[in-house]
């Protein structure tokens, strides 16, 4: 009991709230306007309930409803211009109420959707649950409504509430680990609820972490600052040398930048790498640093390293030996004793205790889940001023000693003969092996384990597929399957689940042998079809039967659809506006693929691709998974797009 999902919608002459039992259907629908007045009952519902969740609720509902509870006798137009304060307050913090008098349960913040790379709305996860209604807000912020219009938002405030409802249910991995490592840190996000753990770790070792003002403010992290910056050649390990004469050249490099972190008074953070003074006697700046290895391009930067061969098919050549290294960031800190200088050598102690009571622990359990959130945040937080862990030169040791870890890995196994790099990244490498040197390079890897105490993880592909090194799909010999990037079916909530059933198409033909057209007709699942298009508030979607769209848009593409265009201040854009067509060719004869006519100008191929060929969409906002008819070749050429057929031959 008193366990609710809530949602309030605030507009000039009209406030509502709606709220939704966690443990049962139906409802309560509070509204204050011209109309009625449902203030006082309102606040009487409020007495009874001891949990409320929402969507944002931190940050906008539930100070709205707070300023209620302290001004009851405030009306639609006093709400809704402290509404617009809030919207409007460039401090994003300036009216969370941090210790409510009423639990609250915020999934924008669990889920980290307050990070700018991570901003999700409600909308946008109503495409990615597949719900029935993909709906946004029917009246412009700040319109004065009509009683019929009253009603319209009533029932889109439902709605979203039982949207709230059903994300509630689906984040309840999230919400039962919270409830079991400490109810405190609910509304903390996955990197925030490992760094509260590790901290915690920290203090009962004795470490102090922050320190409270005099003022009895709020306390401040102790961090280290470095106001001259960080030589890399200071923090690089000595005993890192190299017989490859182009990643010791790399090292040389590395030992001369220098990186300098400046904060600005409000808070901002900017980072600069340079190199020794230029011919100008200007400082060069240095973002990253190229140099080719085993005939791969491999690509150094201030975080980490990537080279891959790519679009091929790694089949039959050999052994295909991954090795990554377990817990790679804190296995360096621990083994090398890298840490934040202000925290001591008693961070590594407390990282290493972590490490080994994680592989005491079941998997699955919260307390495994608490501490693999605490040894992967830890890292990341390193770089952040408004964290305990921020030392830059803690941060660097870790990831540039790192990369040329990685490195001396790779250089020590393509000296056996036969030996090919396939991909290297941040922890890991892919190389294929000649069968008959498979316990040679065992011996080299096993050794090199020994002697920089990081601990490898080996696994063996039958067949891999790979676009780049962010992008591929590896089959294990055991038949399952690793899917990284274009290939992921299943995606993260902050990410768009558009069409999966292209990724679908393309692994199907390329490692089952199944024709794209073929598993596209056979196919059963109308919602793997779905796309969506996000339209910001300065854009809107233009169908050619004059209906207009704004906010998130779910669509499909058919062959009985619209063609649509995306209109912004400046531009016009013509949804899938040449459809499956390419062209293909040379300068002075472009020819389309779709029906293979020849143009002397690109341009004018486009113009034709645009009109003959261009992809018609159909709208599908409110859908409840019925049979549609979409455009088998605008599918199917997408799926071609992904399929990897050319073998990479040794």
């Amino acid at each position: 009991m008193g366990r609710v999902v809530y949602d309030i919608e605030t507009y000039p002459n009209c406030f509502t709230a709606c709220f939704s039992p966690l443990d049962s259907d139906g409802g309560y629908v509070f509204e204050i306007s011209d109309r009625r007045d449902d203030s006082a009952a309102l606040l009487r519902y409020l007495e009874t309930l001891r949990l409320m969740v929402g969507f944002n609720n931190m940050g906008f509902d539930w100070p709205i409803l707070q300023y209620l509870r302290e001004m009851p006798n405030a009306k639609a137009p006093e709400i809704y211009e402290f509404a617009m304060r809030i919207i409007g307050c460039e401090d994003r913090f300036a009216f969370i109420i941090w210790n409510p008098v009423i639990a609250q349960v915020d999934l924008y913040r669990i889920h980290h959707f307050d990070n700018r790379a991570k901003a999700t709305s409600l909308k946008k996860l109503q495409f990615n649950m597949r719900s029935n209604l993909v709906q946004d807000l029917p009246f412009p912020v700040g319109t004065f409504l009509s009683f019929p219009e009253i009603d319209v938002l009533l029932k889109y405030n439902v709605h979203d509430v039982l949207e709230t409802k059903t994300f509630w249910f689906k984040s309840q991995d999230k919400i039962k680990l919270r409830e079991a490592i400490e109810p405190l840190w609910m509304n903390a996000s996955d990197t925030k609820l490992g760094r509260n753990y590790f901290i915690r770790e920290l203090e009962n070792a004795g470490v102090q972490t922050h320190t409270r003002p005099e003022d009895g403010g709020r306390k401040q992290p102790i961090v280290t600052q470095y106001p001259d910056g960080v030589t890399l050649g200071k923090i690089i390990f000595p005993y890192l040398w190299f017989q490859d004469a182009q990643i010791q050249q790399a090292l040389e490099v590395f030992k001369t930048v220098k990186v300098v972190d400046t904060i600005a008074p409000d808070g901002t953070l900017s980072r600069c790498a340079n190199l020794p003074t230029g011919a100008d006697g200007l400082p060069v700046v240095f973002k990253e640093y190229k140099f080719t290895l085993d005939g791969v391009e491999i690509t150094m930067g201030l975080g980490g390293l990537h080279g891959s061969i790519e679009r091929k098919l790694v089949e039959g050549c050999g052994i295909i030996l991954d090795l990554d290294v377990t817990s790679f960031y804190p296995s360096i800190s621990i083994r090398n004793r890298v840490f934040p200088a202000h925290l001591g050598l008693k961070f590594c102690e407390v990282y290493q205790k972590l490490l080994e009571r994680r592989l005491q622990t079941a998997k699955g359990t919260p307390e495994n889940g608490a501490i693999k959130l605490a040894l992967n945040s830890v890292f990341g937080s390193a770089g952040s001023p408004y964290t305990c862990f921020y030392d830059l030169a803690f941060m660097l040791g870790i990831t540039i000693n790192g990369q040329f870890l990685i490195l001396s890995l790779a250089e020590i196994l393509l000296r056996v003969p036969g030996v090919r790099l396939i991909q290297v990244n941040t922890d890991g490498i892919t190389i294929v092996v000649p069968e008959d040197k498979a316990d040679e390079v065992h011996e080299l890897y096993m050794a090199w384990q020994a002697a920089t105490q990081l601990p490898l993880e080996a696994n063996r592909y039958s067949r891999l597929w790979i676009r780049d090194v962010n992008n591929y799909i590896a089959e294990y010999t055991n038949g399952k399957r690793k899917r990284k990037g274009c290939y992921q079916a299943e995606r993260d909530w902050h990410q768009n689940h558009s069409m999966p059933v292209v990724r679908m198409a393309a692994e199907a033909s390329m490692c089952d042998g199944i024709p794209i057209e073929q598993y596209l007709r056979e196919h059963k699942d109308p919602w793997d079809f779905m796309m969506r298009l996000d339209l910001t508030k300065t854009s809107r979607l233009v169908l050619d039967d004059g209906r207009e769209l704004l906010g998130v848009v779910r669509y499909y593409v058919s062959p009985t659809g619209h063609s649509g265009t995306k209109v912004m201040p400046k531009t016009k854009t013509k949804i899938h506006g040449k459809g499956h067509a390419e062209a293909v060719g040379k300068r002075g004869e472009w020819v389309c693929t779709a029906c293979k006519k020849v143009f002397k100008r690109k341009e004018d191929w486009a113009n034709h691709a645009d009109k003959e060929h261009s992809s018609k969409i159909a709208i599908a906002q409110e859908y409840s998974g019925e049979p549609i008819n979409y455009d088998m070749r605008y599918y199917k050429g997408e799926a071609q797009k992904l399929i990897i057929n050319e073998r990479f031959i040794p």
